[in-house]
C-alpha cells in the first residue's frame, strides 16, 4: 500500500490549488496510515487512489473545483456508500460553468428500490441533486483491489454489467467526459491493480454491457484497457 499512499499524497499537493482541505489538519482519507494493512482498508485506499488519479487527469481538460462537505465530512470522503448530501466532491468546470460532478461513494437511486448498488465513482450531470437517481448518471466506475494481483472474478464482471443495466447506462453516455492521459476511461469501467477477467480477443460481453476493464492500474505501471 505504500506506493498507493505516496501517490495519493503527491496528488493532494497537485490538487491544493483547487481545494480547501489543505486548511484542515485532517488528512485527505482518514484511514490512510502505513500501519493499516487490513484488506478492507487496502480496498478503500485503492478506490481512493483511482478516484484521485482520475481527478488529476481531468485537470488537463477542465477547471477542477473541490466542493467541501459538512460537519465530520467537511474534508473527508465516505469510506463506504453514503448519502450524497453533506459529502465532499469535485466539480469539473469550463468558464465557471459546471460540466459534471465527480462523486465518490455516492448512493444512487436505481430503477428497483430494493436493489442497492452504489458505484465507487460516479460522474453525474451538473443538475444532479443531493438525492441522485440513475437519470443523473453519465458513467460509473468501480475499483477492485486484488491482494495477490490476480484476475477479476467472473462474478464481479457480471455483477457490474447488471448494475450498468439497472442504471440504464448501456447506451451512449449522456455527455462526453474528456480525459487526458486516461482517454479510454470515458465509459463504464471496472478498474483493478490485477488482471482483467476478459480476454482482449473476446470482448463481446463487455460490448454488450457498454463497459471496459482496466487492468494493472497502479503507480508507475502501464495499464491495459480491454473493451
Amino acid at each position: 500500500m505504500k506506493e498507493f499512499i505516496k501517490t495519493i499524497k503527491d496528488y493532494a499537493v497537485l490538487l491544493n490549488k483547487c481545494s480547501t482541505w489543505h486548511n484542515s489538519k485532517d488528512i485527505l482519507a482518514p484511514i490512510i496510515t502505513e500501519a493499516n494493512t487490513e484488506l478492507a482498508a487496502d480496498c478503500y485506499i485503492y478506490e481512493f487512489y483511482c478516484y484521485i488519479s482520475i481527478i488529476v487527469d481531468l485537470m488537463n481538460k477542465y477547471e477542477i473545483r473541490f466542493k467541501e462537505g459538512k460537519g465530520a465530512f467537511k474534508y473527508k470522503f465516505p469510506q463506504a456508500a453514503a448519502n450524497k448530501a453533506g459529502k465532499p466532491m469535485f466539480l469539473a468546470q469550463k468558464n465557471g460553468q459546471t460540466q459534471f460532478q465527480i462523486c465518490a461513494g455516492t448512493k444512487i437511486n436505481g430503477l428497483i428500490d430494493s436493489e442497492e448498488n452504489h458505484p465507487d465513482i460516479s460522474f453525474q450531470l451538473p443538475s444532479a441533486s443531493d438525492n441522485p437517481t440513475h437519470n443523473d448518471l453519465i458513467i460509473i466506475i468501480d475499483a477492485k483491489f486484488s491482494e495477490q494481483e490476480g484476475s477479476l472474478p467472473k462474478t464481479e464482471v457480471y455483477k457490474f454489467g447488471m448494475i450498468i443495466d439497472l442504471f440504464e447506462l448501456r447506451g451512449l453516455p449522456k455527455d462526453k467526459i474528456k480525459f487526458h492521459k486516461y482517454e479510454g476511461f470515458s465509459a463504464n469501467c471496472l478498474i483493478t491493480n490485477g488482471k482483467a477477467y476478459s480476454d482482449p480477443s473476446n470482448i463481446q460481453l463487455l460490448q454488450k454491457y457498454a463497459m471496459k476493464e482496466i487492468e494493472k492500474f497502479y503507480p508507475s505501471n502501464t495499464y491495459n484497457i480491454i473493451g
